[in-house]
């Protein structure tokens, strides 16, 4: 009898361990801490004036690096260890269409909450005028559906990100810089256009890094780790700053991943961008793409209700 309770409770721990996340019941302000900082002035403004949605994104990690470092109170000799993997299986072609659908959605959202969405072309006549357009490190027009590949340095506080694709809806308007120190560019935009600037990225991490240690050596484990870590920020046309922060990364579920394996090349052709790694988690690209579908979909829902709510 106790073998069989045994084994019962660990067939039920397997069934919650796999069971599927309905996203539409999850509370993101308590489970991951999402806090909407709209102050007054940014309130009115809402109400007030029209919101350009200046940028949306989807940054796909493609490579990502884990490591468990030797610690002083280790055995002398005992090296640090470090693991690097990439995705595979998920199309280029598959998160573009997904990015056109979330963004149609986003805007959707933000009309039903009561924003009137701008095409954003007074700030981008702003832009072009200016000669910001003519800068390096920013974009400003409309899209072309291409992904932007880009590798992470010590600068980019990526952690254990090594390479992105960025990923933006075909034929939208953008108005945006990937500078470090941006100075007045977002400021005089929404002054001079009259507008509300909204941007939204979302970080999106495939694998999880687990290291262990003890006196004589260090193990690293990686699996199967899908997560997004939304970055919202807002301005209004007087300069007024804020945003929506979430203070723990939203994890989804894993059962789209067949497994980590070793590739065969170091040349991406299976991602079909430009990531590559000696070792891939590799993907069932309709549950990998579904999963994504529904963590941004209502995250992206839970981010308009808080904007709603600070508008009272």
């Amino acid at each position: 009898m106790k073998k069989l309770l045994i084994l019962l409770m660990l067939s039920m721990a397997t069934i919650g361990l796999n069971a599927q996340t309905d996203w539409s019941k999850v509370d993101f302000v308590k489970k991951y801490k999402m806090n909407a900082k709209i102050g007054g002035a940014i309130s009115k403004s809402f109400k007030s004036e029209p919101t350009f949605i200046n940028d949306y994104n989807i940054s796909q990690a493609s490579l990502m690096k884990g490591e468990s470092r030797a610690g002083v109170m280790q055995k002398q000799g005992v090296g640090s260890v470090f693991a690097e993997a990439a995705l595979a299986g998920v199309s280029a072609a598959a998160i573009q269409k997904l990015i056109e659908e979330l963004h149609a959605e986003f805007v959707k959202d933000l009309t039903a909450i009561g924003l009137t969405i701008s095409d954003g072309q007074s700030v981008l006549d702003y832009g072009n005028e200016s000669g910001k357009a003519d800068k390096n490190n920013t974009w400003i027009g409309r899209t072309d559906g291409t992904v932007i590949f880009d590798k992470k340095g010590l600068l980019d506080n990526a952690g254990d990100v090594k390479e992105v694709n960025i990923f933006r809806p075909t034929d939208m308007p953008i108005y945006t810089s990937s500078a470090q120190f941006v100075g007045n560019f977002y400021t005089k935009a929404a002054s001079k256009a009259n507008v509300n600037l909204l941007s939204i990225t979302y970080q999106v991490r495939f694998a999880s890094f687990d290291g262990s240690k003890n006196m004589n050596r260090n193990s690293l484990t990686t699996e199967a780790g899908l997560s997004i870590l939304p970055v919202v920020t807002i301005m209004n046309p007087k300069g007024a700053w804020g945003g929506v922060t979430f203070d723990k990364k939203i994890e989804g579920n894993n059962n789209w991943s067949t497994g980590l394996k070793e590739t065969d090349s170091r040349d991406g052709s299976y991602w079909g961008l430009s990531s590559k790694g000696k070792y891939s988690i590799h993907a069932d690209e309709a549950k990998y793409i579904e999963e994504l579908r529904q963590m941004v979909l209502y995250t992206q829902k839970a981010i308009a209700a808080e904007i709603k709510a600070k508008m009272k």
